[in-house]
């Protein structure tokens, strides 16, 4: 395959976690942002909140950790159901779809937005980092940012000029991942197979260790790799699902269908 500069910046890409203090110039987070824009969508359901400001900041590693205020520029992706409300009242129609169906395709739009970000930011020098807990902090979030009902957080990401140059991080080999022509369920050998490479590469970089990101807060250890974390974050999630749909309700989001349209 002949060299695809395109190819080698996605191949390359790592998440950043320490970044220089040095300002990202405005048309640069415009130019981010537009480049999001042009992503493949659903129904554009989306919107992208950003900010420099010191004091909401500052209020962002209670909610999201750290690395909230690791960068100059902090954006929260949200999805965005009332401006497509608005769009599907002016065209002259009501709102007829669930809001489990949006909830799918508007999780969709931002992933789509926030991913060709990432990639726009790269290719101008910048890194990022996706912040994933912000549905659990979605109160706290929409009063932080005067998000309206049915604009819902999904991911917070930070933006800035690296002051690392971290290895590019592990992946589940190809053969995992890529099934042609039907789904092969992977054998115990397979998955034996896959979480030694995952382990191999984040155990060398001691990744865990360097970042303090260990999901047991006893076990910080260098050997401590994807194999160990991946049990103890998920298998002990603490995180109420009942507070989530709770969440998402306050939010004018309700998965149960109301059948009566809306206005």
């Amino acid at each position: 395959m002949k060299d695809n500069p395109v190819l080698d910046l996605l191949m390359s890409r790592a998440s950043i976690r320490r970044y220089k203090s040095d300002d990202v110039p405005t048309d640069l987070v415009e130019a981010v942002v537009r480049a999001g824009r042009q992503a493949p969508f659903t129904g554009q359901m989306y919107s992208v909140i950003a900010t420099r400001d010191p004091e909401k900041r500052a209020k962002l590693p209670p909610l999201l950790g750290h690395l909230a205020t690791a960068a100059p520029v902090f954006f929260l992706l949200c999805m965005d159901l009332r401006k497509l409300e608005k769009f599907v009242v002016a065209g002259g129609g009501r709102m007829q779809a669930a809001d489990l169906s949006l909830l799918f395709w508007g999780i969709q739009d931002v992933a789509y937005v926030g991913e060709n970000m990432v990639i726009a930011a790269e290719s101008l020098g910048l890194g990022t980092c996706f912040l994933g807990s912000a549905p659990w902090v979605s109160r706290q979030l929409a009063e932080l940012f005067d998000l309206p009902e049915r604009v819902y957080p999904i991911v917070g990401m930070v933006m800035g000029y690296p002051a690392e140059r971290p290895p590019v991080r592990p992946r589940l080999p190809l053969r995992y991942v890529l099934h042609w022509d039907g789904y092969r369920d992977l054998s115990r050998d397979d998955v034996d197979a896959a979480l030694e490479v995952m382990d191999a590469g984040l155990i060398r970089e001691g990744y865990y260790h360097k970042y303090d990101a260990s999901a047991d807060p006893g076990r910080i250890a260098e050997d401590y790799g994807w194999r160990e974390h991946l049990p103890y974050k998920y298998g002990n999630l603490p995180r109420d699902l009942r507070d989530l749909l709770a969440a998402l309700s306050e939010g004018g989001i309700d998965l149960i269908p109301r059948g009566d349209g809306r206005e």
